[in-house]
């Protein structure tokens, strides 16, 4: 099923819903999608929505239009950037949508077309994978604004690719291309313009296809790893148990052994 539907709700972040792929996107096209304080209350309910729905096995963020997303809306919220950190700040309510994506219980995936700046690269590296086309522009440019990033976004960018290229992405303000997005890591795949669209269909569909429990499993697992360097036991046991009394792993045998494709039906642990 093509991915591009387009949003069918009005608003700064709009969903979408095709097969088993659910789709958020970051909706203000005239503005480059910069996102606002608005877009980053409404990014996880937007999550929630999609990890709510059986039906969707996998979560692809995109931006209207021909960019991805072209920062923090400076213009509107540059105040906001400075104001304490109470429960009602711009810098909870970002460190909120941040963490709901990382923490999202499905897949996710960034599909980056042109400008994906400050705001927008901050969404990007929350998710699990990224996939961009050649039109893309990478950065993060607070030191021309003047204000500190925050840690949270700044210590997932330097475990994605390194403390030293993430000093040169801070320090300098600098907008890459995706000859070095690519090279850097910040992006997994890098494609022309006409088959970004296939691309990220064709890895969502792939995904989609496969166990949800190995997945949820995998996706745990490395968040106990980022989190402390290491995989904890009782997460591992935790899923291996859930493995072995779930039907994934009795369908996925008898596939394999009758050379056909595995249909597989878990979706939600028994703990």
């Amino acid at each position: 099923m093509p991915l591009d539907i387009g949003p069918t709700e009005p608003g700064a972040v709009s969903v979408t819903v095709n097969g088993a792929i659910g789709t958020i996107w970051l909706n203000r096209p005239e503005k480059r999608n910069a996102v606002s304080l608005e877009s980053w209350a409404a990014l996880p309910g937007a999550v929630h929505r999609l990890q709510d729905n059986d039906a969707v096995k996998v979560i692809v963020f995109r931006g209207v239009g021909d960019h991805f997303c072209g920062g923090a809306d400076i213009a509107t919220i540059g105040a906001q950037l400075t104001d304490g950190d109470g429960p009602n700040s711009y810098r909870q309510i970002n460190k909120v949508a941040e963490e709901t994506i990382a923490a999202a219980t499905k897949p996710t995936i960034a599909m980056l077309r042109g400008y994906c700046v400050g705001g927008g690269c901050q969404i990007s590296l929350a998710c699990d994978l990224r996939v961009a086309d050649s039109t893309v522009k990478m950065g993060i440019t607070v030191a021309k604004l003047g204000f500190s990033y925050p840690g949270f976004a700044l210590e997932r960018c330097a475990r994605l690719i390194g403390a030293s290229k993430t000093r040169y992405i801070l320090y300098s303000g600098d907008i890459i291309d995706a000859d070095l997005v690519e090279k850097w890591g910040m992006a997994d795949f890098v494609v022309s313009p006409e088959d970004l669209e296939a691309k990220v269909e064709g890895i969502a569909e792939m995904i989609a296809s496969r166990s949800m429990l190995t997945i949820r499993a995998t996706k745990e697992q490395l968040a106990s790893f980022d989190a402390t360097s290491t995989i904890r036991d009782d997460v591992t046991a935790r899923w291996e148990h859930e493995a072995k009394h779930g039907a994934d792993i009795g369908e996925g045998v008898d596939a394999f052994v009758n050379k056909r494709s595995p249909v597989f039906t878990w979706t939600k642990p028994s703990f």
